[in-house]
């Protein structure tokens, strides 16, 4: 179960460490920034766990050490995020519930596809703690640090989420509770301004992060006119067929004979396409991984900007396509995109010379997440006492993400 660098950059640590602890409705809305409140000073709840040091190297990639803390913590969101989507599942529709006890509970000893639940616990874990620090690194190699400015902001969020959660002590137990430390707290929260530096280096020509847009980085729009049942999704029959085709054979000519293309183009697309999908963009961002009928993309990858197509036959019908010049929105989004992607393959690079401490693999994970949920549940008696009350109880936990 890989999660990419681009996936993973859509969490936000407060809001993902939610669905860590045992008490994912005791930790407010999501707002990760890092400020002045003190770290927390009780015993670390993995040293009472696990007799590990919070602060020793549980993973290191080119010189960039993750501590203990922060790589269980994932571990605890992996495990919390399993169980929810096995739950899930098995409740909405009646799919993997083999994989949970009578208490709904994961049984880490079942494999899921041939893998144990365990261990994609445990790679869930690795690929998200490392996941920051790679992005720390590529960051560091294009000379990327927060600016004051940087540091003003995420003081300012940092005060108002701190207020928003009812104080320094309330955010003090969340620490507690996720088992990390305000150092830690920071550290990730920072990869996000890191990131938006990243993504404004690679819209930048000047940039050696900033890559053109490939040939196959197309902004198509489309006339179809289907072949097939809007509703029954059944074919129509030959002679609707053939005057659906008669009918893109009509508009081809009117577009091919209009000076001002792009705008008749819009119109007929407007008034005579039978794509509902289009409407919206008026047309699509496409490349050669889009999930788009081969017919479609062929033809789209053929054209230069403001070119037409013939009719193209799909199995939905027919298709006029005009391919567009990209906008500036589509620009970041395909910068964006390449971005997303070299961070991957730094991460793919990064998995075959990754030091891992010898710990890791001496942690039964079913052990240690009954016994971490455990622990976070009993900062908590009333709130258990009141949850078996009204029949909502721990069993219950799901991530905010």
């Amino acid at each position: 179960m890989k999660k990419t660098i681009s996936g993973l950059l859509a969490l936000i640590l407060v809001l993902s460490l939610c669905a860590g602890c045992g008490h994912a409705d005791k930790v407010p809305d999501q707002t990760d920034a890092p400020g002045q409140a003190d770290d927390q000073t009780d015993a670390n709840i993995y040293t009472e766990l696990l007799g590990v040091d919070p602060n020793e190297t549980a993973l290191e990639t080119d010189g960039n050490k993750i501590p203990m803390e922060l790589y269980l913590y994932w571990l605890t969101y992996a495990c919390s995020n399993l169980e929810y989507q096995i739950g899930m599942f098995s409740s909405a529709y009646g799919m993997y519930g083999e994989l949970l006890d009578e208490n709904g509970k994961v049984k880490w000893d079942e494999s899921l596809e041939g893998t144990p639940l365990s261990q994609m616990a445990r790679e869930q874990a690795e690929s998200s703690a490392l996941s920051y620090a790679i992005l720390e690194n590529v960051a560091a190699e294009h000379g990327v640090a927060l600016t004051d400015e940087d540091k003003t902001k995420l003081e300012e969020e940092f005060t108002a989420y701190v207020e928003q959660i009812g104080g320094e002590e309330a955010f003090a137990q969340s620490l507690r509770e996720m088992g990390i430390s305000k150092e830690s707290f920071d550290r990730v929260s920072a990869t996000t301004y890191l990131y938006q530096h990243l993504a404004e280096l690679a819209q930048d020509p000047a940039s050696d992060l900033y890559e053109a847009p490939a040939d196959d980085d197309a902004y198509v729009d489309h006339i179809l006119l289907m072949t097939k049942d809007a509703e029954t999704n059944e074919p129509l029959s030959e002679e609707e067929a053939a005057a659906k085709k008669a009918r893109a054979e009509e508009l081809l000519a009117q577009l091919q004979a209009s000076d001002d293309l792009e705008t008749l183009f819009t119109q007929l697309a407007d008034e005579n396409g039978e794509d509902p999908g289009r409407e919206a963009q008026k047309g699509y961002l496409i490349n050669a991984d889009t999930s788009f009928v081969q017919e479609f993309k062929d033809a789209a990858f053929a054209l230069k900007p403001g070119e037409l197509s013939g009719i193209v036959e799909s199995d939905y019908g027919y298709h006029i396509l005009l391919r567009k010049d990209l906008t500036e929105d589509q620009l970041v989004a395909v910068a964006n995109t390449n971005l997303s992607n070299y961070l991957d393959g730094k991460m793919e690079a990064a998995m075959d010379s990754v030091i891992r401490h010898e710990k890791l693999d001496e942690i039964n994970v079913g052990e240690f997440f009954t016994a971490y949920r455990e622990a976070v549940e009993a900062m908590h008696p009333a709130d258990e006492a009141a949850d078996g009350a009204d029949g909502s109880g721990a069993g219950n936990d799901q991530p905010a993400a």
